[in-house]
């Protein structure tokens, strides 16, 4: 009864109808579309998209009219009917007031009469009429459909929503001063009206703006630190340009039309076409602005370290409200911008710098869209452009063997070797005690110094006397520093290299972050900057059960020191890497430290080409450190001596990671000889927080 009722309501049967004409009303519409568009396919994107925009809100407005008009229709039918009725009662009442003899007429004779106008079996009428009356018992099941699919994406869209609400509200905060006040300026440079917010948060992976009637522009937080801020500039006047727009406001409009005609794959043709030639345009906005420099080439370098960074966060789907700036093709995007740079500007001056910035960014887009994703930390196929510096301390290599000046000398020479073979551009820092009693040199060990000098490497400074600055008065610390300084100035003079870099002895920096404060104010006053070392281990752990198996001559023992700690270092980078990944979502450039030690030396051909072999690069300090990720803030401070990377996360409140732990047979040795009378080692340092301790 219910089902009977369903099929003879006149609102379904229009409905139904309805749906059915939009098939070839709506694919009439994108046809058009498609042909304007190959005629103006040489207007500005922003007149081609508004074409888009006005083709689908005319996709919009025919159904709307013609489902008007189904039910107009069948209102005048149904007048039609009872006037139709009407008449014919009134003619038959006429007809039995007649005589019976009177004569038939053919106006009057209804049951003979023809007006069918002969045979119309095969007739178009009489086709179109079995056609209407076969579809007629389907629209029902039709409009069935339609409501289940309306219902399906309505909820999909409603998702997206909710998601929306999440960024806005969960995990985010506002970024630093200084990046508040480029927004403002970008702001009035773009000449947005509206109250525009800024936000940073640690749910997304790619700039978003939300909303319309009061916008807010989400950035992930790391994207700070990874991005050149030039380039995050113009990825941030990309979001304005949306804002300005109004395109939330037409982009909701679309998903409204999407549901609604969720069926027809034209309006999801047409729909696509709109949102590329927004973000063409919205492209066109950014390089329009003279903000910078070449704004074509460094917005488009933007776009794709923009994409590399999602790839390597794996982002999750992006709700269809937002507005993203890697939303579109982003490789035709980008070739479009770099293109339209050589139309625009002098060919000679730009042409060669255009190519060369596409053939480039090219090389990147492609390796991260074919590349696969999931790869082993071992393999020999790894992700290109990874950077690391490698920082030594202490040098002159520490004397443990029976004739120390000459082991010093051969390990150094040694190291040096193996630094040149795999271009390694290392620093190295300077034990004042180990060359100098304060006053005098000495000579054999100065002169390992000077080797590295001469073989074109950094030289850089810890403290004097390798000590705690935990354990130590700040004045005294202070000393110690500048006593070291000293001496190693009386090197590097005699070639007139300067003196930059200072490394804190067990990468402790005192009981109190005023200490480091003040320390690294002292620092900047001499000219000197503090190394922050991402890659700590404790190499130096295996360093002395290296050398005391090499003192007895045990070569079984020495062999099996090498290979775990080949292990031990693959494991560790695996370790930091995973850091990396979670805390920037990409390969920061990593600072690694190790002691120039014979073990070092003798696996160095191992370790660095395992490096190699994971993608890294070997670049200076300098390169290393600046990257935006040594930004991070850093409030840690503590008897530990920990990496960077672990104080960054101690910042953020986050748990530490469990790191690979040194082998027993290591720790045993270590064990042996730390109480040895004769033993050189230094003192153990205090346990790490949370995790073991470690010591440089």
């Amino acid at each position: 009864m219910k089902w009977e009722i369903l099929t003879n309501s006149k609102l379904i049967e229009n409905l139904g109808w309805t749906l059915i004409y939009t098939i070839w009303q709506i694919s009439l519409i994108a046809f058009v579309l498609f042909l304007i568009l190959r005629i103006c396919k040489n207007f500005s994107a922003n007149a081609r998209y508004l074409l888009a925009v006005a083709a689908l809100g005319f996709a919009f407005v025919l159904p709307l009219a013609t489902f008007v008009q189904l039910t107009n229709d069948l209102a005048q039918n149904q007048l039609a009917e009872k006037i139709s009725t009407w008449e014919s009662a009134s003619l038959v009442k006429r007809r039995e007031a007649l005589p019976d003899n009177f004569p038939p007429s053919p106006s009057n004779n209804l049951e003979t009469a023809d007006f069918s106008g002969g045979n119309s079996f095969f007739s178009l009428d009489s086709f179109q009429k079995n056609l209407n009356q076969t579809l007629s018992s389907f629209l029902p099941i039709i409009v069935l459909l339609w409501i289940l699919g309306v219902g399906a994406f309505t909820f999909r869209l409603g998702g997206g929503i909710w998601q929306l609400h999440r960024y806005k509200t969960l995990e985010v905060s506002k970024p630093i001063k200084d990046w508040q006040q480029r927004f403002s300026a970008l702001c009035e440079k773009l000449n947005i009206r509206q109250s525009v917010r800024i936000l940073q948060s640690n749910l997304i992976k790619t700039p978003i703006v939300v909303g319309w009637l009061k916008p807010l522009i989400l950035m992930p937080t790391s994207v700070f630190l990874q991005m050149n801020p030039r380039e995050l500039e113009a990825i941030l006047a990309h979001e304005l340009a949306h804002i300005r727009r109004f395109d939330n406001l037409v982009n909701l409009a679309q998903s409204f039309v999407e549901i609604l005609f969720f069926y027809h794959p034209c309006v999801w043709w047409m729909s696509a076409v709109i949102r590329r030639e927004r973000e063409f345009a919205c492209d066109d906005a950014v390089v329009m602005v003279e903000m910078f420099e070449n704004p074509h080439t460094i917005y488009a370098s933007a776009l794709a370290n923009l994409e590399e960074i999602r790839r390597t966060a794996k982002e999750n789907h992006t709700p269809k409200l937002s507005m993203a700036a890697t939303g579109g093709k982003l490789m035709l995007r980008i070739n479009r911008i770099l293109e339209k740079n050589t139309e625009r500007q002098n060919p000679k001056q730009t042409l060669w710098s255009a190519g060369l910035a596409l053939m480039l960014i090219s090389a990147v887009l492609t390796n991260v869209f074919w590349s696969d994703s999931s790869f082993d930390v071992n393999a020999q196929s790894q992700p290109k452009n990874k950077k690391m510096a490698i920082g030594f301390v202490s040098i002159p290599p520490l004397d443990r063997s029976e004739n120390p000046p000459k082991d010093a000398d051969a390990t150094m020479r040694l190291m040096i070797e193996k630094l040149k073979a795999h271009k390694v551009p290392a620093i190295g820092f300077v034990q004042g005690s180990m060359i100098s009693d304060g006053e005098k040199m000495y000579p054999v060990r100065a002169e390992i110094v000077r080797l590295w000098r001469d073989a074109g490497f950094e030289i850089g400074i810890g403290g004097y006397k390798h000590i705690w600055f935990y354990h130590t008065e700040f004045e005294d610390y202070v000393a110690n520093a500048e006593k070291n300084e000293q001496i190693t100035k009386r090197i590097l003079v005699e070639k007139n290299m300067p003196l930059r870099y200072f490394s804190y002895p067990f990468l402790n920096t005192g009981k109190t972050a005023d200490d480091k404060v003040k320390f690294e104010a002292w620092l900047t006053e001499r000219g000197l900057r503090p190394v922050k070392y991402t890659f700590d281990n404790q190499e130096w752990m295996y360093s002395h059960a290296y050398d005391a198996a090499r003192k007895d001559n045990d070569v079984p023992t020495m062999k099996q020191i090498r290979a775990e700690f080949v292990d031990y270092m693959t494991k560790m980078l695996a370790h930091y890497e995973e850091y990396s990944a979670e805390m920037f979502g990409r390969d920061i450039a990593q600072t690694l430290v190790l002691t120039p030690s014979r073990l070092v030396a003798d696996t160095s051909d191992d370790i660095l080409g395992m490096f190699e072999k994971s993608g890294y690069q070997f670049v200076s300090m300098d390169e290393a450190q600046a990257d935006e990720a040594y930004q991070t803030p850093d409030d840690f401070s503590g008897k530990s001596g920990i990496s960077w990377f672990e104080r960054w996360q101690l910042s953020q409140g986050r748990k530490l990671r469990n790191e690979p732990k040194v082998s027993k047979s290591i720790l045993d040795t270590w064990k042996n000889y730390q109480n040895r009378s004769d033993s050189r080692i230094p003192p153990p340092p205090p346990p790490k927080i949370p995790p073991p301790s470690k010591m440089p």
